[in-house]
């Protein structure tokens, strides 16, 4: 590349070889150097609408016939030179105009008319004037004909109807239709007959096979689509050979391509059922059992479902109970898995099983019968929902008997009192006495009379009393919203009272610690004699004299409370025993009988129970609880004393609820319902090992009956089947 025509020197000539036949310059051209590479000029036809005829001189014209006559000018150095080239012609397409409705409009007007002319002038044309059979009579007619053009175009316009509008898909509208389809699926026998010698592999990929097999799954898709109708399940329950078909299907190898062909036979006789006759010697219910033991979740599902249609209310010949035990044991098992569907059709199955007391025996033979109550009991709460139910009590309609006046202090807070000083310890009174109340008030004289009565007899002892003004004074140190106040009184008068305040109905110790007050009934206040016909203060039962009820009628009877005040539950419960429900003298009273006079209660009233420990129990109900409850603040550690009252004006109640499936009418449905249906039919039927197996369950049965609002009644319903099956043996 860097040699050029200046620097180049010119070589001896070489002798001419004999094998050398090109031909020789002449001696007037001189050899050179190749010459810089031509451009190289790609095609570029001209697409103008018009020809062009440029003009051309005489040097070009001889150059271009130069370039085409010596091939050497082609080819120089190695170099591919394109000569220019020009089309001389142009193949542009030639557009046609095409009628349409709007740029001709009247080629569309009279297409009838011409129709009928055409009909008129030509009558003998087949089909002229005819628009042609409906859409349905096509598709029968074609399944009929045998045609596999029309047999494919009728399967698959049946698939895509019976999907879309299957509820208008009626077998008794198109006669011979379901007929065709049924005959379809007869040729699955010959089809499996010829094909399954040569394993399952092999078939899928034998394409004919594949093309024949998916036609019949379309056939048997249809079939399924329409049994969904009950007018077309009972319609194919009374074809000819139409169950011989369905088994005939349903015995088909257990290779995987006829899988698909097996659940929508299962899905038929699952629609099918109720219309087919059940015997013992039925070729179909042998079939359904076999494929519980297949290891396909469709195939059991199907199954399950077809037999409890089957025999639902008709099998008084127990051919449910034929079923053998390696295939109740896998029900069994199958209980436990986490499948809605699944569990859902094994319970099903459980419950037509255990209508029969042969079969309820073979269930729960031990061991296995324990493990089968256990699941079932867990069933009751599948899927339940924990919650907590909030439920408000109002106070019932009897009087409460409520103490107006102040407490009085028992001893031991009288001690601690009298260690303190003036003023403290009347504050620490007021707090002990009184509670807060922004409606309330008390007079002034009322609250000072009261102090005065209890700490007067330690004046002698050097404790002296804080004198009046300033005990008044004292109270708004005692409580922050207590204040005096003056009322004036009609007439003229005036009222000194403390506003914000109450008496408390049992007092409270120094220490944030609220007594309990005894609210037995001792007696009334117009007692005459003792005959007031009820020995209050040991709750015995006497004789009603007449004086009693002579002075009944003279003045309403007000009740006498004990005035016994408790620090504790278990010092209340102590004092009851002791004074209130002693052991009666049986030489005295041999007859004498025991009532609660707890605040009015009339549980026993008013004939009395003899028995004490009944009566204990009883009383137990009425008394608070014994563990406080807790609290970080010291002063709160102990009930407030409202929250003794046997009735408030409201409760707050929570109520714990575990809420499983219900129905739109709020009862129980789903899993739940049918678990309780199933142990109540075993305690029905199951007799002595049924009851020694729910007996452990009771706890667990009483707990959900307790949560679970809508199974309450069903679980109630199962423990007096258990309780009258004890009382029958």
């Amino acid at each position: 590349m860097t040699r050029t025509a200046e620097d180049f020197q010119e070589a001896s000539p070489r002798p001419e070889s004999k094998g050398d036949k090109s031909p020789t310059p002449p001696p007037s051209e001189k050899r050179s150097l190749r010459q810089a590479p031509t451009p190289r000029t790609f095609y570029n036809p001209d697409t103008t609408p018009q020809r062009q005829h440029p003009s051309r001189t005489s040097s070009d014209s001889r150059q271009q016939h130069g370039q085409q006559g010596s091939p050497n000018n082609q080819m120089n150095g190695n170099t591919l030179n394109f000569p220019s080239f020009q089309s001389s012609s142009i193949n542009a397409p030639i557009g046609r105009p095409v009628a349409t409705p709007r740029n001709a409009p009247h080629e569309f007007i009279n297409h009838k008319r011409r129709a009928a002319e055409v009909l008129i002038s030509n009558p003998n044309r087949h089909g002229a004037g005819h628009q042609g059979a409906a859409p349905m009579v096509r598709i029968s007619m074609g399944l009929k004909s045998g045609i596999p053009s029309e047999v494919d175009y009728a399967l698959s316009q049946l698939v895509r109807i019976s999907f879309e509008s299957g509820d208008d898909l009626r077998a008794e509208a198109y006669p011979g239709l379901s007929e065709a389809l049924f005959e379809k699926l007869v040729t699955i026998q010959s089809l499996a007959d010829l094909h399954c010698s040569e394993g399952a592999g092999e078939l899928l990929e034998d394409s004919k096979f594949v093309k024949q097999l998916e036609k019949i799954n379309e056939a048997a898709l249809v079939l399924r689509n329409m049994s969904l109708q009950p007018d077309n399940a009972r319609y194919f329950s009374r074809l000819k050979n139409g169950r011989q078909i369905i088994v005939t299907c349903m015995n088909l190898p257990g290779q995987s391509c006829f899988t698909e062909l097996k659940h929508y036979i299962l899905d038929m006789v699952e629609a099918m059922a109720i219309h087919f006759s059940l015997a013992v010697d039925d070729d179909l219910f042998p079939t359904l059992h076999a494929n519980l033991l297949s290891d396909d979740r469709g195939l059991v599902l199907g199954s399950l479902r077809a037999i409890c249609r089957l025999v639902m209310g008709r099998d008084e010949a127990n051919c449910i109970g034929q079923i053998n035990k390696l295939a109740i044991d896998r029900i069994k098992a199958l209980i436990m898995l986490e499948d809605e569907d699944l569990v859902s059709a094994c319970l099903d199955f459980l419950y037509q099983y255990t209508t029969n007391e042969e079969n309820v025996e073979k269930l729960i033979q031990p061991p296995d019968g324990i493990e089968i109550v256990k699941q079932l009991t867990r069933l009751l709460l599948y899927q339940a929902v924990p919650g907590d139910q909030v439920v408000f009590l109002t106070s019932s309609s009897k009087p409460i008997i409520k103490t107006t006046g102040i407490p009085s202090l028992p001893q031991e807070i009288v001690s601690d009192l009298l260690s303190y000083a003036e003023p403290d310890r009347a504050a620490k009174w007021m707090r002990c006495c009184f509670e807060e109340d922004p409606s309330a008030d008390i007079t002034q004289i009322a609250l000072w009379q009261a102090y005065q009565a209890r700490f007067t007899e330690y004046v002698a002892a050097g404790r002296p009393l804080l004198p009046a003004a300033e005990f008044i004074k004292n109270v708004s140190v005692a409580f922050n919203s207590a204040s005096a106040m003056v009322l004036p009184i009609p007439g003229g008068g005036q009222k000194f009272i403390i506003k914000g305040i109450k008496p408390r109905e049992t007092p409270m110790s120094i220490k944030g610690q609220v007594y309990l007050s005894c609210k037995w009934i001792t007696g009334t206040n117009n007692t005459t004699n003792g005959t007031n016909g009820v020995n209050g203060a040991s709750g015995i039962s006497g004789a009603n004299g007449a004086n009693g009820t002579e002075a009944a009628h003279a003045q309403p009877v007000q009740p006498t409370k004990c005035p016994a005040q408790l620090a504790t539950p278990q010092d209340l419960w102590v004092h009851i025993l002791k004074d209130h429900l002693s052991p009666p003298d049986s030489t005295l009273e041999p007859q004498a009988k025991l009532l609660c006079n707890w605040g009015g209660c009339e549980r026993f009233h008013p004939d009395g129970d003899p028995d004490r420990r009944k009566m204990m129990a009883h009383v137990r109900t009425h008394m608070p609880e014994t563990s406080p409850p807790k609290s970080l603040h010291p002063a709160s550690r102990h009930r407030a004393a409202n929250d003794w009252l046997e009735d408030p004006k409201q409760i707050k109640l929570v109520i714990r609820r575990n809420q499983t499936g219900i129905d739109d009418r709020g009862e129980a449905a789903g899993i739940p319902l049918t678990a309780v249906l199933v142990l109540r039919n075993v305690a029905r039927r199951g007799m002595f090992n049924a009851k020694e197996l729910l007996i452990g369950e009771r706890p667990v049965l009483f707990e959900i009956m307790a949560v679970n609002k809508p199974l309450a009644v069903y679980i109630a319903d199962l423990l007096v089947e258990e309780d009258e099956a004890s009382v029958d043996d």
